[in-house]
């Protein structure tokens, strides 16, 4: 073993001494020009393994941020979704206690806010259920409203909730009066959900887009001057005593979220 550490540095030596012409330096062209071809060989033959490893290594790489975008792009959608929703949960409220200002109403502090926590599942009738009850100040048939004007009355309340008739359910009656005009009438819901203004003097004169409000009198449980609807069109029959007006209601209940209860 020593034998050959001494040859080897011998070796070594007298190839770095020697010109680029010794015997030494000839002898290593010799062997590279006889293992460049092999060398070569081994190398194309080997580079399609290299290829498809890194190919493999790629594709794992490519689908895990992949993986990693796609719930990036989910956490960015919730968030924005939250966000979203924090507004308009924000614009409601603040559009609610805007109500408190209203000068229809004459005690500010006789208001309840609520959320819409479900609706009927009836086909007759128009309800919804609201998380407020009577530990909250609830009370049967107190008017129910929101930014957009009457959504309906309470008529079964329990001490944490509520249900609200809307006011196009049957059996919801309105006292009301066409402004501007002052012609009176009563608003009443319908099976399908229309809501007509019943009871019109046939006389009277009726728009389409004029105002329809509560009018508060006949021993209501409405307060005054709460929109209810706008006049959709008019119908006037010889043969009937009274015209039949269709309102559009003030109300979206499509998108009825938060009400206030207006403590009698």
């Amino acid at each position: 073993m020593v034998a050959l550490v001494i040859l080897s540095l011998a070796l070594f030596t007298v190839f770095f001494r020697e010109p680029a012409s010794g015997v030494l330096h000839g002898v290593q062209d010799v062997g590279a020009r006889i293992l460049a071809p092999l060398q070569s060989g081994s190398a194309k033959a080997i580079q399609p393994f290299r290829d498809a490893w890194n190919w493999v290594g790629d594709l794992f790489g490519a689908k895990s941020e992949n993986k990693r975008l796609r719930a990036e792009v989910v956490r960015l959608r919730r968030a924005v979704a939250s966000e979203l929703t924090t507004r308009s949960e924000n614009e409601h409220l603040r559009q609610l206690l805007d109500l408190r200002d209203d000068p229809v109403f004459d005690d500010a502090s006789d208001m309840i806010p609520a959320r819409v926590i479900s609706g009927s599942t009836e086909v007759w009738y128009s309800t919804v259920t609201i998380n407020a009850g009577s530990a909250d100040g609830v009370q049967l048939y107190d008017p129910v409203i929101n930014e957009e004007g009457l959504v309906g009355r309470v008529t079964d309340v329990t001490a944490n909730a509520a249900q609200v008739t809307l006011v196009t359910d049957q059996e919801s009656f309105v006292d009301a009066v066409v402004q501007p005009g002052g012609v009176r009438g009563v608003v009443a819901g319908s099976v399908r959900g229309d809501v007509n203004l019943l009871y019109v003097d046939k006389a009277a004169k009726v728009e389409p887009g004029q105002f329809v409000v509560t009018s508060g009198r006949n021993g209501s449980i409405f307060p005054r001057g709460i929109l209810v609807g706008i006049v959709e069109n008019v119908g006037r029959q010889d043969v009937e005593l009274h015209q039949t007006v269709a309102l559009r209601p003030a109300v979206d209940f499509r998108k009825l979220e938060y009400v206030m209860v207006v403590k009698r």
